[in-house]
């Protein structure tokens, strides 16, 4: 039985991709969620209809947006060795992403299907998991953390940015990663 090979993408489809991915970051870090779509698509250099023929919405773009950015991080962070403190590195660059991408926040607050953030707190975690291993094995973070509090630490990075400008949002984020932080020490006897 023969198979079809699978259609190859175009090149000009995975740039123009690319494009409107960075062309969302950079609109709705400038003018939040409900930057007009146009603005998106106008940035990136394509037409309206080549922006709905990759992403159906709003919704969808905002969080291939917040995909790309973890996969991103996950690369950089493998990027780093295998030294223990990784783990530190990466949940600065993780806030850092957090602060940049605040106007994001609401549309995983307002998904309504809860399989469509499976994806992102998988790659979320999956980032986050050797650096969490290696810190852990060197005695630098505590040995009940799993993976899986990565993503409650995101939550947590997030946190405080709702209606706060960039200055805010800067000095919400670095109180947040320092009482996380020590949260993150082991912990000599019980609490």
């Amino acid at each position: 039985m023969s198979r079809l090979a699978p259609k190859p993408v175009r090149k000009d489809a995975v740039h123009n991709r690319a494009a409107v991915l960075d062309a969302a970051r950079a609109v709705f870090g400038a003018h939040g969620l409900d930057a007009p779509l146009d603005l998106i698509a106008e940035k990136a250099g394509v037409g309206r209809g080549t922006l709905y023929r990759h992403f159906a919405d709003r919704t969808e773009l905002a969080l291939a947006v917040l995909e790309a950015d973890v996969a991103d991080l996950g690369r950089r962070t493998a990027e780093q060795g295998d030294d223990p403190s990784v783990f530190f590195w990466f949940l600065d660059r993780l806030a850092e992403d957090m602060v940049r991408n605040a106007g994001l926040a609401g549309v995983v607050r307002n998904v309504r299907s809860p399989d469509a953030l499976t994806s992102l707190r998988q790659s979320l975690m999956e980032a986050g998991a050797a650096p969490l291993a290696r810190a852990q094995a060197a005695g630098l973070v505590r040995e009940d953390l799993r993976p899986m509090d990565i993503r409650l630490i995101a939550t947590l990075l997030g946190a405080g940015f709702q209606g706060a400008d960039a200055a805010e949002r800067q000095a919400v984020s670095l109180r947040t990663r320092a009482v996380i932080l020590d949260g993150l020490k082991p912990r000599g006897g019980p609490l």
